[in-house]
């Protein structure tokens, strides 16, 4: 069976939980899975995989550097893999957000990645202001105001569309099911 490595960057839980769910799909379906934060992931050899899925959640408007600093520092362990990448981001609740061209903080990311994607996902995330300290609050209730989101304190609304992650699991094993890519 294929084997998948996630490697993934969570602040507030909700990524975590995401690339778990991706786990559990794949799971269930035979597939290998190896989930690891990225921060315990600098002992990892991603050339054991046949797919290495890249992805964290956008705070303050940038992606953790460290995910950038594994795919950079693994690309040449990463030349038979398939490479993926998944933002999980509150501007991706807007269906023209979910694109590369529409997604500022997607575009930053890859544009300072010195390798080719096979694939990028973009998923919408989770407000929780109750959850947030104050000014994690102060800054997502200011960057709602000019997206037009909602401000109130007590406001929880998980815009992910599961079945869009489950399509994406779906995506993942077929990507390791059908070989290398083209480095």
């Amino acid at each position: 069976m294929p084997d998948i490595l996630i490697v993934y960057a969570s602040r507030d839980g909700h990524t975590r939980s995401i690339a778990q769910r991706l786990q559990r799909q794949l799971d269930e379906q035979g597939v290998q899975v190896r989930l690891v934060d990225v921060g315990s992931a600098a002992d990892l050899d991603p050339s054991a995989f046949q797919v290495v899925a890249v992805g964290g959640s956008v705070v303050y408007g940038k992606h953790d550097p460290r995910l950038s600093r594994f795919l950079i520092e693994n690309a040449h362990r990463m030349t038979d893999c398939r490479r993926v990448f998944f933002s999980v981001n509150l501007i991706a609740r807007k269906p023209e957000k979910q694109t590369i061209e529409g997604n500022v903080y997607v575009r930053k990311f890859l544009d300072n990645l010195p390798l080719n994607l096979d694939h990028v996902e973009i998923l919408a995330g989770k407000l929780d202001y109750p959850s947030y300290g104050f000014l994690d609050r102060i800054m997502i209730q200011l960057t709602m105001k000019f997206t037009d989101g909602p401000t109130d304190r007590k406001t929880v609304i998980d815009y992910t569309d599961y079945e869009q992650v489950d399509r994406f699991a779906d995506l993942l094993k077929t990507l390791a099911s059908d070989g290398v890519t083209a480095s």
